[in-house]
């Protein structure tokens, strides 16, 4: 059986699935067949700037929604590139294509070459092949009533980006490019290439809505002044965070207006740009300065042949033909596919994926063989040496600054202390990389400073870099280019660059060396909550052969999704909830804790203690497990709006879901269905889209439809938000003669009942301004997922954070889904946020895949910032027992009889609150000492620039 894995794809996705491969110990051959990895989220189409670095402003991120803070998502993008680049396990082939795969799952034979020159450039033999292969854009000059390619002012997502970049360092507007004049008015219109049959892109495209989001965001940021118009069909922010961003754009002044353009002209001798739309019963006519359009996504370029050589089918569209319970597996046994190559997906669901695709391969391929990334060095003991700093300057983040690499070299060398500077094109690239570790070795240097970089997680790469050459991790400064411009004044950004590397010699020259020391893992997981999620990712665990126990508060498996009976996904939903219970209860690795619930929790990553009460707290338990993740689902929303609870008549979406399932719906002739969207979701209480509802409605009142012909069903929305291919879903209900109402937040649709007890429901249609006078028989609310009431408990007991919302707050919403700060904590399914069943299984794996790699390990090195007890100065006065969130300290008197605090190293969480509490001043946090502090404070407020 052979380990390495071929990874097809240089996007997030290829990045994402060959990182988790590489960190679990497989090698990983990495290809793609551009020149720069980072895939359609990298556009590096500026190539007049070559001496810039690769993410300054001239390489733009290009037209996706990246997260809430745009400015530290590509800088997350930026840590998988180097991390890859950099991982002795991942060996990167760019501008290389596959042609050729012989062989089966544990031996294929795989054939690159260059994607240019078409010659032979290596073979290789592989266990495994993920397809991550991304998309393209569609080709919008096929839309010539919009005018693009005739008109200048009309420019896509991705071109617009460019105009974004140039202008925020350039000019104090958005320039049009016909003329070079501020635009003042810009007009983004969505959907181009998507929903739309004669383009052959019915599918919703999943990221246009929030890309443009970010646009606006950026335009009305960078230019208050302008006026920004979005015209759209449907708003699909159906993601984590996604409807607070898009509040953002709103309150930033963006005007939202549903209609559909059919035609972009210009008037030729001012260049501005006309569109003709409806609005409010009345026609409108508009000048803008500059048009958007955004594009849809298609399969990538290669995918059809790449796809052909793998043997893997494609589906209408030209993507991948996925399983839609298991979507990374493909028709042949050992091939994988992930992200774009599948469809429409928004980049949490590519992540997610990503990490379920490295799982699968793992599992396929049983354990690694145990190469080591890096061999371990000993560690060089610095304590007799004379400081010794070595600079190592960037010339990619001095240009980016605008400052002149020599000026700075030159000051940079006659700071005390500094003993070498080098000054190199991108220092986080392999060659620079191996530099720094020689010159480590043979110059004697004790103390590196790398500067300016843009990228602030490279932070993590230096510090393995170091500790590679022998030298301990915590001995390196890294100085980043500061979110400020100086106008294209070489000598005051020169002057600030210097200031910048001065700050960070101060700081690394009082920088100590920190320990660390091995602990032994407990091969074993906890997994709270006994749902889809849970129930997916201890069956995962158990393939993988590590055990775990399943807590769950009722009396049941199921969670949620228990109560629905089907969905667009999956026909038979309480088929598959059943199969994953029956899996669960034969396997002797998963021990199921019912009617339990979690009642302490201590311990430190790969050493967790945990209590458990079981049959309603009458016994508990002790568990001790390596991993715990959380995976504690929603609940309903329960109306008190429309008449629930008071009529009979008025029931949920999960109520109606059990009807159709047992026959009470539909009934029978020309009864009347009135399903109401958004109740309890997006609005002041719950600010989120519940993302499951739309589609859920969708199932359900086609079911109407096709067991009663006959049957009036109408849907009242603010918008129907059926991403990806649910969009054809949702066409399908409309030719069977479901009616889709829309209606605004600020005018719901109101219910009455008369005194003879007959319903009457209005709701005002904004495109018309007719008013609807609908006599329902049955009114369906399509109500909110909530947050799990236990969340919030869940928190408090294992130290995490929730979000506003009430939803577990992860490391980060888009790239870290699964994971919290802390370690060995993770969290999976609706804890997370509201998500349908398929992503359940889908993140329930990827989690499982990351929770192995830690149970897989006998050892974690522990230590390094962690608080340490001067015991001759602790009065044992209890402040740090009652201060420590965590509580880890101890009173101890092995060190003196009236007894002294011990904080244990391997526990420690390093939040320093017990060395800011005490009165004696008797605990300090290691690379946080007085000294190191107060030099870094005195740094930090001289003014760069």
């Amino acid at each position: 059986m052979q380990r390495d894995v071929l990874v097809i794809g240089g996007g997030i996705a290829g990045l994402q699935a060959a990182l988790e491969l590489a960190g679990a110990g497989y090698p990983v051959h990495l290809v793609t067949d551009e020149a720069n990895l980072g895939g359609k989220l990298i556009d590096s189409s500026d190539k007049d700037k070559q001496n810039a670095c690769v993410w300054g402003d001239q390489v733009n991120i290009s037209a996706l929604y990246l997260g809430g803070n745009l400015h530290a998502s590509s800088t997350v993008l930026g840590s998988l590139i180097t991390r890859a680049t950099n991982n002795p396990l991942v060996h990167i082939y760019t501008s290389s294509k596959l042609v050729e795969l012989q062989g089966d799952v544990g031996h294929f034979q795989a054939t690159i070459s260059d994607a240019q020159a078409g010659k032979l450039t290596q073979k290789l033999v592989v266990g495994a092949v993920i397809l991550a292969a991304g998309f393209s854009m569609y080709d919008v000059s096929q839309k010539g009533e919009l005018g693009y390619g005739y008109y200048k002012n009309v420019v896509t997502s991705l071109e617009f980006e460019h105009l974004l970049s140039e202008s925020r360092y350039r000019s104090e507007c958005i320039r049009r490019p016909s003329d070079g004049k501020c635009a003042e008015k810009i007009a983004f219109i969505q959907c181009v290439g998507s929903r739309d049959v004669v383009s052959k892109g019915e599918y919703c495209s999943a990221i246009c809505c929030m890309f443009t989001a970010k646009e606006a965001i950026l335009a009305k940021e960078f230019a208050p002044k302008t006026d920004v118009t979005v015209f759209y069909l449907d708003l699909r922010a159906c993601g984590k965070n996604f409807d607070t961003f898009l509040s953002r754009a709103q309150e930033l002044g963006t005007r939202y207006v549903r209609t559909m353009i059919s035609e972009v002209k210009e008037d030729p001798v001012t260049e501005k740009l006309s569109i003709n739309y409806a609005a409010a019963t009345k026609p409108v006519e508009e000048d803008f300065d500059l048009v958007v359009l955004a594009t849809g996504i298609r399969p990538s370029a290669r995918l059809q042949e790449t796809a052909g050589i793998l043997r893997v089918p494609l589906n209408d569209f030209g993507f991948v033909q996925a399983d839609p319970l298991d979507p990374v597996v493909t028709k042949r046994p050992g091939v994988f596919s992930v992200g774009g190559s599948q469809g429409p997906l928004d980049v949490p669901e590519t992540m997610a994926l990503a990490s379920a695709a490295a799982a699968a391969t793992a599992r396929a391929l049983g354990k690694p063989e145990g190469r080591p990334a890096r061999k371990p060095v000993p560690e060089r003991d610095i304590s007799k040496e004379p400081v010794r700093v070595g600079i190592f300057l960037c010339k990619g983040g001095l240009a980016a600054m605008g400052a002149d690499s020599n000026a700075v070299a030159e000051t940079a060398q006659k700071l005390p202390g500094v003993s070498i500077v080098e000054c190199d094109q991108a220092v986080c690239q392999p060659e620079a990389i191996a530099k720094i570790q020689k010159l480590i070795a043979t110059q004697g240097l004790n103390r590196i400073v790398v500067a300016p970089c843009v990228l602030k997680h490279n932070l993590n790469l230096f510090q393995e870099t170091v500790q590679a050459a022998g030298l301990n991790r915590m001995l390196v400064e890294m100085a980043t280019v500061p979110l400020k411009a100086w106008d294209d004044n070489p000598d005051k950004a020169s002057g600030a660059a210097n200031q910048i590397v001065t700050r960070a010699v101060s700081d690394v020259t009082t920088y100590k060396p920190l320990k660390w020391h091995a602990e032994t893992v407990v091969p074993y997981a906890l997994i709270v909550g006994g749902g889809v999620s849970g129930m997916a990712t201890a069956l995962a665990l158990a393939d993988r052969g590590f055990g775990c126990t399943l807590v769950e508060k009722n009396t049941v498996l199921g969670g949620y999704v228990r109560d629905l009976t089907g969905s667009l996904e999956t026909q038979d939903l309480k088929a598959t909830i059943e199969n994953l219970e029956k899996q669960v209860e034969k396997n002797d690795k998963i021990e199921v804790l019912l009617n339990s619930e979690v009642v302490d929790f201590k311990g430190r990553q790969g050493q967790f203690v945990t209590t458990v009460a079981t049959e309603q707290g009458k016994t508990t338990r002790k568990i001790e497990h390596g991993v715990v993740i959380l995976s504690t689902g929603t609940t309903a929303y329960t109306p008190t709006e429309y008449l629930y609870g008071q009529d009979q008549r008025v029931i949920t979406g999960p109520e109606a879901m059990h009807r159709l399932a047992d026959g009470r719906l539909p009934g029978t002739g020309e009864s009347t269905y009135v399903f109401i969207q958004c109740v309890g979701s997006r609005n002041e209480e719950h600010k989120y889209c519940s993302r499951t509802c739309c589609a859920e409605t969708v199932y359900a009142a086609t079911k109407i439809k096709e067991q009663n012909p006959d049957a009036n069903v109408y849907v009242l929305s603010r918008d129907i938000r059926t991403p990806g291919y649910l969009e054809l879903k949702y066409r399908e209900a409309r030719k069977a003669g479901v009616v889709f109402v829309h209606y605004e937040e600020a005018d719901k649709p109101v219910l009455q009942k008369d005194s003879a007890g007959n319903l009457t429901m209005k709701v005002k249609d904004p495109q018309s301004g007719l008013e609807l006078d609908i006599r329902p028989d049955q009114v369906i609310l399509a109500v909110a997922q909530t947050a799990s009431p236990a969340a919030g408990q869940l928190a408090d007991l294992f130290k995490i954070q929730v979000n506003a919302d009430g939803f577990l707050s992860e490391t980060h919403s888009n790239f870290g889904t699964i994971a919290f700060p802390g370690g060995g904590i993770f969290i999976t399914g609706a804890a997370h946020g509201p998500k349908s069943v398929v992503e359940c299984l889908t993140q329930a794996k990827g989690v499982a895949g990351r929770a192995a790699r830690i149970l897989a390990q006998p050892m974690l090195m522990m230590g390094g910032m962690v608080a340490e007890v001067e015991w001759e100065k602790c009065a044992a006065c209890l402040t740090c027992v009652r201060t420590c969130p965590y509580g880890i300290p101890q009173i101890t008197r092995e060190k003196k009889q009236m007894g002294a605090a011990y904080i244990p190293p391997a526990d420690c969480r390093g939040c320093g609150m017990c060395a800011s509490e005490c009165p004696n001043k008797a605990i300090f946090v290691h690379h946080y000492q007085d000294d190191e502090v107060l030099a870094r404070v005195k740094t930090a407020l001289t003014e760069v620039g």
